[in-house]
């Protein structure tokens, strides 16, 4: 696949500009953990922890109604529970904060909701973030303090009445702040830059019509700015790089049946890549703390089964 030009438009400025143009370098991909298909078996929200090595991740066998957080390695080392007292039956969507070596993770309500945990690199000291305001936070990412974390409320009725928006979470003293306008924008999961600096989220202007999470574009903010579209086009599950210089994200352009590719681009919304082929229709990539690879649940369906891969970063633009 050669060069495509595509047009970005600069946030609420609504200047049009050229992003450096698209090109596809696609990687082979290496199995971690691999189900045959047909196996109600699903690895999800998997994530590097700080040493490089070890691999949280959650894992349903009841088509997705309840989640185990488990641990394995790069290599696929036989998975085990990675928390020595689970608080709840269903713990999905984990985040480490890899400069402290603590891990965010969501636990399911009996009523429908969620809330945060906190743990250290041992699984074993489990402690509640008592978040105000806010019925239940989906999506942690940590803040670089270790101290506060973003994530996503969508509401009652999963964000389709337009209530979905980014907060802000401290985690000692459950404080919560707004970040994102419903009236404005509906969103997904967020990423929050190494430096702090800047979020990106997988999201949507509020036209009227309720979050469908099908049509998120990826979109760049600092705290208290308008977020600017940096994608290009549809775009779900953003990740950045260690070093803050790419994200990666999933999309479906291009692709059939609805399959995605992982993407990486630059927050400036420059230089463009797609590094994964379809068929294997990748979810939630996230970068190993050096940067070289990146790791993806694999949905592929009857020719690729599912599992955790991973891909090497190619040799990438300065």
């Amino acid at each position: 696949m050669g060069w495509t030009h595509v047009v970005l438009l600069a946030g609420c400025l609504g200047v049009a500009y050229v992003a450096t143009v698209h090109r596809a370098a696609l990687q082979p991909v290496e199995w971690i953990l691999q189900h045959a298909a047909g196996q109600e078996i699903e690895d999800m929200w998997a994530y590097v922890a700080p040493d490089g090595e070890t691999i949280t991740f959650s894992r349903t066998v009841d088509r997705g109604r309840t989640y185990e957080l488990l641990v394995t390695d790069r290599r696929g080392k036989t998975p085990r529970p990675f928390l020595s007292a689970p608080p709840a039956g269903n713990l999905p969507r984990g985040a480490w904060s890899r400069p402290h070596a603590r891990l965010a993770f969501c636990a399911s309500r009996p009523d429908g909701g969620n809330d945060v945990y906190v743990t250290d690199a041992s699984g074993r000291d489990v402690q509640r973030v008592p978040i105000q305001d806010v019925p239940g936070m989906t999506y942690p990412s940590w803040m670089p303090d270790g101290r506060s974390f973003v994530g996503v409320y969508y509401g009652s009725s999963g964000g389709r009445l337009g209530t979905s928006r980014l907060y802000r979470g401290h985690v000692a003293t459950g404080k919560s702040e707004a970040l994102t306008s419903p009236a404005e924008f509906l969103v997904g999961m967020p990423t929050v830059s190494p430096d702090g600096e800047l979020i990106a989220f997988a999201g949507q202007r509020n036209q009227g019509k309720g979050y469908d999470q099908t049509t998120n574009q990826i979109w760049v903010m600092s705290i208290g700015r308008q977020p600017r579209e940096i994608s290009a086009g549809q775009g779900r599950q953003p990740d950045w790089s260690p070093d803050g210089r790419w994200l990666a994200f999933t999309s479906n352009r291009g692709g059939s049946q609805g399959r995605h590719a992982v993407f990486i681009v630059q927050p400036s919304g420059e230089n463009l890549m797609q590094l994964t082929d379809y068929p294997w229709n990748p979810q939630h990539p996230v970068w190993s703390p050096d940067g070289k690879w990146i790791l993806f649940t694999v949905r592929g369906g009857v020719d690729k089964g599912s599992g955790l891969a991973r891909i090497t970063v190619p040799e990438l633009p300065r």
